[in-house]
């Protein structure tokens, strides 16, 4: 199946998306990837880029879940807490973003995938406790709660570090409390998970109320007895790690005395528990305390540490910074979608719109009759039917057959047009001509049956912009005012083409029209003539109309098909007829 060239084009996927999801989603006017809470900004994209459009696609989807769900008043607080409660956040806004849009699950995995691909999250065994445990948190919610498959190896390489880390049970205490975040239906639910967590560490890093820090003092999770008094029970679920208790699975067996007596009942040694406790005779439940108490100590610094974890990179900000670094390097030309602007006062609406009907109304005529007559029923032919040719009726004397005439009908194309009109410094001598011949083709298109209009001017007030002129559900005599339009700026045709072809691929109509009224001087022909390749591709036929222009000047970027010129109102009835007339009447 032959690609679309322009329906996969990136600024119009990432565009789509953002309106997809009800987020407003601006290319090109920043250079860098970033949310301010309302809208999403993306740098200047490549057409192109197979690797950058799934980051910058699942950064939108992952931003667009934060704009959607976030309650951005909610404090989060510093440190761990903070760093858990953005965690968490991500996991609960993602899982209802997926749940109104399940195909975001899939532009979220491939982002993570991407991002492992090109720098592996996973931190190595000397980095700070405290960024270990975060990003355990996280990459285990997203490999084994969110399906993103590609943070698996990562996670399981995490877990196991912190079960050989932390006290034992304290792994599998904080991911039971991770996960309940699948019940969290609001962001101050997700920081207080966050903070119920930090308060099971703390309580894991203090000893036992009574004082007994020893081999008695860390029972297993499954309830299993003190290493002391289970010395000679199974191992747990994990490795014994030097000797110290198992991960959360089981009881572990506390390094050489495992398969021994039960150290209760044992004379008195130097290998005595540091508590004053009963302690084996060899090193067995003695070094299970020390172990213990190490693997304590560290939890408790770790907690002490008053910016923990420094570094920590979710995956927002990873795709942000990949996106980013993407966008900077050379390569293939940049493309930015323009923005709507402010639209201009509608004064003298009427005035303007009834001027610009006397000079159409050939125009509005010779449209009108064309598509009517295209419309009409088709008159066909054959050996048999119920009414005789008139014309044919001389056959028999001939020796030749009857021949009978049969009518089918025709639908009428349905079309959507758009149009832009270059204000451009370049135009300033023809703009009022220009304006008029724009406001006469989109008078005149809107008396056609079964055909759209739109139309907007470029460049706008400010860089990246368009001016909007009329929108396809508005009546172009309502807006004519619009149109009284001066000239400044550059020719960014690249830019404006970008949103043009946007807003006529939204269209329901199968068939799709792009007028361009210009002088034919863009800022970059190369960029110009790439997207018209894409856009005709793309099923979006472009034409280009001359205004105060040699012919010549407009064909070099659209084409000797798809060019005309005009030097006065009265010439864009022929001209533009002659541009839209087989278009408007060939079959769909």
């Amino acid at each position: 199946m032959k690609k679309n060239p322009l329906l996969g084009a990136l600024p119009i996927i990432a565009k789509a998306v953002g309106d997809r999801l009800g987020v407003r989603v601006v290319i090109g006017q920043t250079d860098e990837a970033e949310t301010d809470g309302d809208t999403i900004h993306l740098p200047a994209l490549p057409a192109e880029d197979a690797a950058l459009a799934a980051l910058a696609n699942g950064f939108i989807d992952h931003e667009a879940a934060h704009v959607r769900f976030t309650d951005f008043g909610v404090p989060k607080g510093d440190g761990l807490a903070g760093q858990l409660a953005n965690v968490l956040e991500d996991a609960r806004v993602e899982r209802a973003l997926c749940a109104r849009y399940p195909g975001c699950r899939d532009n979220l995995a491939a982002m993570v995938a991407a991002l492992e691909a090109q720098e592996p999250c996973l931190p190595p065994p000397g980095a700070p406790l405290s960024a270990q445990v975060v990003r355990a948190v996280d990459c285990l919610l997203r490999a084994r709660l969110s399906g993103q498959g590609a943070l698996s190896p990562a996670a399981d390489a995490l877990e196991a570090r912190l079960d050989a880390a932390l006290p034992p049970g304290a792994v599998a205490k904080l991911l039971a409390l991770a996960f309940e975040v699948r019940h969290a239906t609001s962001t101050g639910e997700a920081v207080a998970l966050a903070g119920r967590m930090v308060a099971l560490l703390e309580e894991e890093a203090s000893p036992p109320p009574d004082g007994n820090g020893g081999a008695g003092a860390a029972p297993s999770d499954g309830g299993a007895g003190s290493p002391g008094a289970g010395a000679g029970g199974p191992s747990g679920t994990g490795g014994p790690d030097s000797g110290a208790a198992s991960s959360d699975g089981g009881a572990g067996s506390p390094g050489a005395g495992a398969g021994g007596p039960s150290g209760t009942g044992g004379p008195d040694s130097g290998a005595a528990s540091s508590d004053g406790g009963a302690g084996s005779p060899g090193a067995g439940a003695g070094a299970a305390s020390q172990g213990l108490d190490a693997r304590r100590a560290a939890l408790a610094a770790m907690l002490a540490e008053p910016d923990a974890p420094g570094g920590f990179e979710g995956v927002g900000e990873r795709a942000s910074a990949r996106v980013t670094a993407a966008a900077r390097r050379g390569g293939p030309a940049r493309a930015r979608l323009a923005e709507y602007g402010k639209p201009p006062p509608e004064r003298g609406s009427a005035a303007a719109a009834a001027a610009a009907r006397a000079a159409t109304a050939a125009l509005r005529r010779r449209l009108g009759a064309l598509v009517q007559a295209s419309a009409e029923d088709d008159r066909r032919c054959g050996r048999r039917g119920r009414r005789p040719d008139t014309r044919s009726l001389h056959r028999p004397c001939a020796g030749q057959p009857v021949r009978f005439c049969a009518r089918e009908a025709r639908a009428a194309p349905r079309t959507a047009v758009g149009l832009l009109l270059d204000r451009s410094g370049s135009m300033s001598p023809v703009i009022g001509l220009a304006a008029r011949a724009v406001l006469a083709t989109a008078l005149a298109l809107e008396t056609v049956p079964d055909v759209a209009c739109w139309a907007a001017a470029f460049p706008g007030g400010r860089d990246g912009e368009i001016v909007p002129l009329k929108p396809f559900a508005a009546r172009a005599a309502r807006v004519a005012g619009r149109f009284a339009l001066s000239a400044h700026g550059g020719t960014p045709l690249a830019d404006a083409l970008w949103r043009a072809a946007y807003e006529l691929l939204r269209r329901p109509e199968p068939r799709r029209l792009l007028v361009v009224a210009t002088d034919g001087r863009p800022c970059s022909v190369e960029a110009a003539r790439d997207l018209l390749a894409r856009c005709r591709a793309g099923g979006i036929e472009v034409m280009g109309l001359g205004i105060g222009q040699s012919l010549d000047a407009v064909r070099e970027v659209f084409g000797a098909r798809d060019a005309a010129a005009i030097g006065a109102i009265e010439e864009l009835a022929p001209a533009l007829f002659g541009l839209l007339e087989r278009r408007l009447t060939r079959a769909a």
